[in-house]
């Protein structure tokens, strides 16, 4: 696979985890999410997701994007994976809430 097509493939299933994400969210207040074990599981593996999907991209992609926080979403996925008893769910809602619809309108709509 050339590096376009893997940049496109890896754009798309990151867009697809950030779908999850606003499925998993939609409606919901920080208190109720917060609260909610099994949303935080699903959107923690999302997350980790994205992470872990964005270590894929190329470097020039990466690059081309430099409003995206590349090295603290790869930071995320690490905390996640490896510490996850570390994770403070409100940073993770203000996460949800501030940087993942910056992240979903830098990487594009599907199509």
């Amino acid at each position: 696979m050339e590096h376009k097509e893997r940049n496109d493939y890896i754009r798309l299933k990151i867009l697809d985890e950030i779908a999850d994400i606003e499925t998993f969210t939609a409606g919901k207040s920080s208190e109720e999410l917060t609260e909610d074990k099994m949303w935080q599981k699903a959107v923690v593996m999302s997350l980790i997701n994205i992470g872990e999907l964005s270590k894929s991209l190329t470097e020039d992609y990466q690059a081309a994007m430099p409003q995206i926080p590349w090295k603290s979403i790869r930071g995320f996925r690490n905390l996640a994976a490896h510490q996850y008893g570390m994770i403070d769910f409100f940073d993770v809602y203000k996460t949800i809430v501030e940087d993942i619809p910056k992240l979903k309108a830098a990487l594009g709509s599907k199509s």
